[in-house]
């Protein structure tokens, strides 16, 4: 009984290491776009100042193509330095083959959220036909009106800080 509790528990690690990590990022990326939304915060230039000079409300939030920024203007600054943390101790804890499942893992979350981020602010989206985008995306709008829903898909970590918002408040 105990060679397999001990089996189980080996082969059950990797998807419990995976569904910490994936909560561990989507905090991560919580936490960046929160802080770089800030008064005083050394990366609100990076966010503010590019993204969302862009698409500063709801009413002008898509174009043709997207305009994210770039160099000091580019959002990726305001996230890397946290996704760069949440790595470091990854590393420091895990055995490095969990942190590379956790490296790939957080890599994938952060591609496709980018990816549905993007598809937030086309004209035409191919998503568009999706009643979940279309819910999604007008909670993304909703963000670029107030500081609430920091988060693209999943609100999980805006609702546990109480900055989740419905659109249709």
């Amino acid at each position: 009984m105990d060679i397999l509790l001990l089996a189980y528990g080996r082969a059950a690690m990797p998807a419990l290491v995976s569904l910490a990590n994936y909560y561990l990022t989507t905090l991560t990326l919580w936490v960046g776009h929160w802080f770089s939304h800030l008064d005083g915060s050394p990366l609100r230039a990076f966010h503010l100042s590019g993204h969302h000079t862009f698409y500063p409300h709801s009413r002008a939030m898509r174009s043709r193509t997207f305009q994210y920024g770039s160099g000091a203007t580019s959002s990726i600054h305001a996230l890397l330095p946290w996704l760069v943390l949440q790595l470091l101790i990854e590393y420091a804890v895990l055995p490095l083959w969990l942190c590379v499942i956790c490296l790939l893992e957080t890599t994938s979350i952060v591609v496709a959220l980018n990816y549905l981020h993007t598809q937030f602010h086309l004209l035409g989206p191919r998503l568009e036909q999706s009643r979940w985008f279309l819910e999604a995306r007008a909670r993304h709008e909703h963000h670029h009106d107030l500081d609430v829903n920091f988060m693209v898909g999943d609100h999980f970590w805006d609702r546990c800080f109480r900055t989740y918002q419905s659109a249709h408040n």
